[in-house]
């Protein structure tokens, strides 16, 4: 047994001088199994002490742990979903307490990647949206010397010969919505179908001068207990107040037109109101136009890539979930609606607003129907 331990020492002598594990075994004769074992269980790893840096370091490192933890909890989407859902998440969630650094790391998203996509420059276009505005004039140039006959495809060829690199899917997207389309078998119908529904009629002019003249609608997304929930709501641009609201876990046609039909059946708008919405499926749809189109409205779209088309809705948005969702942990669904629509109350009701000189909705609302019984009598 003492010659079994004096070989152990000589092999792990070795080896601490720096000896290789096969000169080791031709040296020793000692198994290589045997060697490694020895070396294993003889040779113990120093550990550094840890110091005062290393300390604040590793503290730091579990404080944002924490904090991702906690913005992965409440946030809208995982880390799994969409690029530009979690862009859209990320965008909603800055605060002073969660910065865009924290944020993009918690969603593994590119710091590059978020400002690329919603910083805006002064026309309120992220960089995608502004390469495809120099576009146009190229596009539509094209198109005018071609007599109206050159479809996508043809166009981005010419492009790519005068060298400017291009897809014909770009090119499509960016002539359909500028309603450019090549004079062929149908395009006659197309052309003016897709006018009709893609007309901007507000052109980001929220002023009006009544309730009821022009309603903004947008829909949102939040996440709840693990479950995805959709909210619609109409605004009406007078007094900036919350006249409709719905609640689904669909985002469909069906909720939509559900939270417009409850609009008109609790304003009574006169024939010509102008309802304002982004280009999505939800709104374009025939079932949805037919029904705007039976109560006497007129339907006004925002353009593609401008988000500030329609920066009303997205700005109650912002506020309904710093304010709301952000803040509660909703114990069941009955639970979340009851206290969105407290918030709801809370909004129209009690909450100033900077652009009705710090007025309430109602209040300001009433005080036009005020106004105008005086003139009346």
């Amino acid at each position: 047994m003492k010659e079994q331990e004096k070989l152990k020492a000589i092999v792990l002598k070795r080896y601490s001088a720096g000896s290789k594990v096969a000169d080791i075994v031709t040296q020793t004769g000692v198994p290589r199994s045997t060697v490694y074992y020895w070396i294993k269980s003889g040779i113990q790893k120093e550990t550094p002490a840890l110091n005062l840096r290393d300390y604040h370091f590793l503290k730091q490192k579990c404080e944002r742990q924490e904090k991702i933890i906690a913005i992965l909890r409440i946030a809208p989407c995982t880390v799994s979903a969409p690029l530009q859902e979690k862009l859209m998440a990320i965008k909603h969630m800055v605060s002073e307490e969660y910065n865009v650094n924290i944020l993009c790391e918690a969603f593994e998203v590119a710091k590059g990647t978020y400002y690329n996509h919603t910083l805006r420059n002064r026309r309120g276009e992220t960089q995608n949206a502004k390469r495809l505005r120099k576009l146009f004039p190229i596009i539509e140039e094209i198109y005018h010397e071609s007599n109206q006959i050159y479809g996508a495809g043809k166009i981005a060829a010419i492009m790519r010969s005068r060298g400017i690199h291009t897809s014909a899917g770009t090119v499509a997207k960016i002539m359909h919505e500028h309603n450019l389309f090549s004079i062929r078998g149908g395009a006659k119908a197309l052309y003016y179908r897709n006018k009709e529904r893609k007309e901007n009629i507000i052109k980001q002019n929220f002023t009006v001068t009544a309730p009821n003249e022009v309603w903004v609608c947008d829909i949102t997304y939040f996440r709840v207990n693990d479950r995805t929930y959709y909210l619609c709501a109409i605004l009406d641009l007078y007094a900036r107040k919350v006249v409709a609201w719905k609640i689904s876990q669909r985002n469909s046609t069906h909720l939509t037109k559900r939270t417009l039909k409850s609009a008109i059946i609790d304003r009574i708008p006169t024939p010509g109101l102008i309802f304002h919405s982004d280009n999505g499926t939800n709104f374009t749809s025939n079932a949805f136009t037919a029904y705007a189109k039976k109560c006497g409205i007129i339907q006004s779209f925002s353009r593609t890539y401008n988000p500030y088309d329609n920066s009303v809705c997205e700005s109650f948005f912002k506020n309904f979930k710093q304010e709301e969702i952000y803040r509660k942990d909703y114990r069941s669904e009955k639970e979340m609606i009851r206290s969105i629509s407290r918030y709801m109350d809370f909004y129209n009701n009690e909450r100033p607003h900077t652009v009705i000189g710090y007025q309430t909705p109602n209040k300001y609302e009433a005080d036009y129907y005020k106004r105008k019984a005086v003139q009346k009598s």
